[in-house]
């Protein structure tokens, strides 16, 4: 009998072991590749949900910015024109005023461009 040669009985309990090690090891691939795809598919169906829900609110938004626009041009706007025109009329008499007026008014034709940003630094 050569003492390296293990003997029958310990090769088939290592054997059953190993087998026994090998189902535990399949079991758990298998549970690990199930809870993999459910949480695929529950993180897929949020992002869906999400998408849908963004895509609602946009719309809405984009009613209302709509909306708030419209009301903007009907209203403001031509309150705005009407203020405009009665200061450049009074701004006729005070030629002061028109150099100012027509440096920051944009719809006096001048406006706008002429303004200079803060100097940022230094």
């Amino acid at each position: 009998m050569d003492p390296l040669d293990p003997p029958s009985h310990a090769v088939s309990h290592a054997s059953d072991s190993v087998q026994r090690e090998l189902h535990t090891l399949r079991l758990t691939l298998q549970i690990t590749l199930v809870s993999l795809v459910i949480l695929s598919g529950s993180i897929g169906v949020y992002l869906y949900r999400q998408v849908s829900l963004l895509k609602r609110q946009s719309e809405a938004n984009q009613r209302s910015a709509q909306q708030m626009a419209h009301q903007f041009n009907s209203n403001f706007a031509t309150q705005y024109y009407q203020f405009e025109q009665q200061l450049l009329s009074f701004a006729r008499t005070n030629p002061e005023l028109q150099a100012r007026l027509a440096r920051f008014l944009v719809s006096t034709g001048a406006g706008g461009s002429n303004v200079n940003p803060p100097k940022v630094g230094r």
